[in-house]
């Protein structure tokens, strides 16, 4: 299952960065991130890719796994 809006931001902000922020480390448009932020049921909400989430883990030291279904946070 891919991340939920509500991850996304819960884990952004963990990090203390804005959308802004968190959208020029993996080179997005503020619009994109903010896309990936919206709730599902809203008209704008898009999923992140897979590719771009895994970015987003690697840049920011965020320790995940790879599952059949896509990149997920490991916890600890």
């Amino acid at each position: 299952m891919p991340i939920t809006p509500e991850e996304l931001k819960k884990l952004r902000k963990s990090l203390g960065l804005t959308q802004q922020e968190a959208a020029k480390s993996i080179y997005v448009t503020l619009r994109s991130w903010q896309n990936w932020e919206t709730e599902k049921e809203m008209q704008n909400h898009r999923v992140i890719q897979e590719g771009l989430l895994e970015l987003f883990f690697i840049k920011h030291n965020i320790s995940y796994k790879v599952l059949a279904d896509g990149p997920h946070i490991v916890y600890k």
